[in-house]
């Protein structure tokens, strides 16, 4: 390709650049536009032209400098410009041109100005081939021949352009080093410019930067090719407890995420490469090598196990408290009753201890992902949901695990509205609602204690503040089962009365009913019916969830109610009633 091609590219790219004054540019401004042809700096015979805020430039420019074939049909008003496999074809004044047979649509359609064709310099060059930019701080058009630019063999040309200017190469190191996996500090980096709001650092800078991290830089400049070359090797990986070690023989910054059924961290390790020593323990044709295992146990199938043998386990002391009178039996037959259920209770105390004490970490498996990125994949399957940080180490990084809490049977939150600095309603003898809401509360949670396929677990149990969204993510992260929020109620009027529950969403409609039930028999207060209202601790919770208001505080007849500990035992006693016959009927 001629010298003179890329003068003319570096004029197409104007057009497409931030807008400059159009007036400035047409008159001879004081600042006009500086062009760049293959790193050196020239003074066309035509320069670029602002019109309506794009850059365009007489069709000669096009048809000389980018070594084009360009041929104009008067009657039709069109100019049709080939090159290669290349067949641009654009209509005066209009915004739709047909490169290679497809219609696509111009920022800025083609002008006649002075008896000259004007065309939009950035659309028609780079539709032939070219690369086009714009230094806006120096109001300067870069073009030149594309440069092939390979890391570790991947061509990244596409997205990450080079840029020959002054003399040298420029190029985009950020997006380098990202590529290459690891983020270092490039604030020593010098001589940078910004070209189509991307910063690029010269060749001799890149150089440097990628020496200093093991890594080497091929500047092929009669291919035009670009090589960049990293490799990390993943030596080995150690865990303990809730920590993971990953180590690699330079920095390496793994992008992660989280899978779940069963719980796992994947991280990805960018350019690199399993060592001799772990492909040697590869498990044959699968590529997958295992570094640390913990419990043999499938926790998916002990989940569904245990869940089974809490339900019949349940079901057993069930009959046991409310089966058939205990007259009906012989004084044997009643101790064998009673064994059976003790045996099923102390069956699902041991499977509940055994998936305690299960360790964190079950397996960590690792393989070499691909090669086309070099990317080595580590996988953390976990026994139990865990959020993590990593720590970026000179010899790879540390991956901290810390466990949400483990899930042993039943789950129910037993939430205690308001609270601290929230008292909630204030009652006619000055009580306050956030006690009556945590004395209930305290009580549902020891009772719920006593059946061993119940897991309760309180939002609060002292007089402290939480947010709504604290409450919900408590739940949501407990993975809890059923979620139940305690209140009592005031309105204006003293003469209102009555017991209230209210859900949300749906899946939480017969559990409301239940409550509901058992609530208002309780209680002997009107029936106010049961309520479908967006209150955020039911309509973000992620399982069945209700909040009850019990009574009203500002009534005095009810109010001397609430605040008498016998009835709140009431209460608590007939929430616990729902949640088990809840249980009894949905699992």
């Amino acid at each position: 390709m001629r010298h003179v091609v890329f003068s003319v590219m570096i004029l197409l790219c104007a057009a497409l650049f931030p807008l400059l004054p159009a007036a400035a540019a047409e008159t001879g401004s004081a600042n006009p536009i500086a062009l760049l042809i293959q790193g050196e700096r020239v003074k066309p015979e035509v320069p670029p032209q602002l019109v309506n805020g794009r850059t365009l430039v007489p069709i000669r420019v096009i048809a000389e400098g980018l070594g084009a074939d360009v041929k104009w049909d008067q009657a039709s008003r069109t100019a049709t410009i080939t090159r290669d496999q290349k067949r641009i074809v654009l209509t005066l004044n209009s915004r739709t041109a047909v490169v290679n047979g497809k219609q696509v649509t111009l920022d800025a359609p083609p002008l006649l100005q002075q008896e000259r064709m004007l065309l939009p310099l950035r659309f028609v060059g780079e539709a032939l081939g070219a690369t086009v930019g714009w230094e806006a701080g120096t109001r300067t058009v870069v073009v030149n021949e594309p440069v092939r630019l390979l890391v570790n063999g991947e061509d990244l040309s596409a997205a990450a352009k080079v840029y020959q200017m002054d003399g040298t190469v420029y190029l985009p190191l950020s997006k380098i080093t990202e590529k290459l996996g690891v983020k270092p500090n490039l604030s020593g980096v010098t001589a940078t410019k910004v070209i189509d709001s991307t910063t690029v650092a010269p060749l001799r800078e890149v150089e440097r930067v990628i020496k200093e991290l093991g890594g080497e830089v091929d500047w092929d400049k009669p291919d035009k090719q670009l090589h960049i070359k990293r490799l990390v090797y993943l030596e080995d990986i150690t865990a303990n407890g809730t920590t993971v070690k990953v180590e690699t023989s330079a920095p390496v910054t793994p992008q992660h995420f989280v899978l779940s059924g069963p719980h796992r961290i994947v991280l990805d390790l960018p350019a690199t490469v399993l060592s001799a020593e772990l492909r040697a323990k590869l498990r044959g044709s699968d590529a997958v090598g295992t570094i640390v295992y913990g419990a043999a146990a499938d926790t998916d199938d002990a989940g569904e196990a245990d869940e089974s043998d809490a339900s019949r386990a349940e079901g057993d002391e069930a009959s046991a408290a409310s089966g058939p009178p205990s007259w009906l039996f012989a004084d044997a037959e009643r101790m064998s009753y009673a064994q059976q259920a003790s045996a099923a209770n102390e069956a699902l105390r041991l499977q509940q201890t055994e998936r305690a004490e299960q360790p964190l970490i079950k397996e960590i498996r690792y393989s070499q992902f691909s090669e086309a990125p070099y990317t080595v994949r580590v996988v953390i399957e976990l026994n139990q949901k865990s959020s993590y940080t990593v720590t970026p180490a000179a010899d790879g990084f540390t991956v901290q695990l810390t466990p949400a809490p483990r899930k042993t049977g039943f789950l129910i939150v037993v939430d205690a509205g308001h609270g601290g600095h929230d008292p909630g309603a204030i009652g006619t003898a000055g009580n306050r609602e956030k006690d009556f809401n945590l004395a209930v509360a305290k009580r549902v949670v020891e009772l719920l204690k006593q059946y061993p396929e119940f897991q309760p677990v309180a939002t609060r149990s002292t007089d402290v503040f939480l947010e709504l969204s604290e409450r919900v993510a408590l739940a949501n992260e407990y993975d809890a089962d059923l979620f139940i929020s305690i209140h009592a109620n005031s309105f204006s009027n003293p003469n209102t009365r009555g017991t209230e529950t209210y859900y949300y969403n749906d899946y939480s409609e017969a559990f409301a009913k239940i409550v509901h039930k058992h609530l208002v028999q309780a209680t002997g207060f009107p029936d106010r019916k049961m309520r479908q209202y967006p209150f955020y601790v039911i309509k973000h919770t992620k399982m069945p969830a209700v909040l009850t208001e019990t009574g009203f505080l500002t009534n005095p007849t009810e109010n001397a109610q609430l605040t008498n500990p016998q009835f709140q035992e009431k209460v608590a006693q007939a929430l616990v009633a729902a949640i088990r016959e809840y249980y009894e009927a949905y699992h």
